[in-house]
């Protein structure tokens, strides 16, 4: 195979990545904004106390999400406008979008397996919270926060305590089923990181292709580019261009009448 057929096999490869990347950047961008306005999250937002720290956990992960979603979509056109223009500068600018995109998911695969328990936890304390101060009698917007949080989730208290919230403070639905919040609210959880860290890594596989793709077309689309036009010009019929034929050369010659 010659280097002109590699120099097509690679674009037709980074093509059909751009295409995958594309996938990728909507499936982040609905896993964003369930993150950000899902209520299985924002129930605990809003119900957190001062000392709690998921409020700027769940803003700092909707911010990298749609960092993330951004970069996706700027080298993903950055890249299908290079393939398209046979551009060596949009090559170059499209292989520093992959570098930041590389940076930007492995500070995020690093972040997700530090702060997956603290994130975890910190949601727990809040439904705990909740918990206790209906168990107590405490009225005021615990107990609405603690509905809402049992219809949202299908549970109704902590089953692992054998402890039962008295009749006038009763806040489980009648489809709770007596399931255990604090196993349905982990299972949830869970769910939610194994989408998280497979989009991560899909995202970064096909960042490290484009990586190399991007850095091969670069060296080799100016060659591309002479291969595509050399000798398939001339004028009326007459001498093949070359690059060294001066243009005057080429006019044919016409004797005065």
């Amino acid at each position: 195979m010659g280097a002109k057929s590699w120099v097509r096999v690679a674009r037709c490869q980074l093509l059909v990545s751009c295409l995958f990347t594309m996938v990728l950047a909507v499936g982040c961008c609905i896993l964003v904004v369930i993150t950000g306005l899902g209520s299985h999250f924002t129930i605990f937002t809003k119900a957190s106390s001062a000392d709690n720290m998921i409020k700027n956990l769940h803003y700092t992960m909707v911010l990298y999400g749609g960092f993330v979603c951004g970069l996706l979509i700027l080298t993903l056109l950055l890249s299908t406008f290079a393939v398209i223009r046979e551009s060596q500068h949009l090559m170059a600018t499209a292989f520093v979008g992959f570098g930041f995109l590389f940076c930007a998911l492995m500070v995020g695969l690093t972040w997700t397996q530090e702060c997956q328990t603290r994130v975890e936890s910190s949601i727990l304390d809040v439904y705990d919270d909740l918990y206790e101060q209906v168990l107590r009698g405490y009225p005021g917007e615990a107990q609405e926060h603690l509905l809402q949080a049992h219809n949202i989730f299908q549970c109704c208290g902590k089953n692992w305590t054998r402890q039962t919230i008295s009749t006038p403070h009763i806040v489980c639905s009648n489809t709770a089923d007596d399931k255990d919040c604090i196993s349905v609210i982990t299972d949830v959880l869970h769910i939610h990181w194994y989408w998280v860290r497979t989009f991560l890594l899909s995202s970064l596989g096909t960042t490290i292709y484009g990586l190399v793709l991007s850095s091969f077309l670069y060296f080799s689309l100016p060659r591309g580019n002479n291969w595509e036009r050399r000798g398939e010009y001339s004028l009326n019929g007459g001498l093949v261009s070359t690059p060294d034929t001066p243009l005057i050369q080429l006019v044919p010659y016409q004797s005065a009448q």
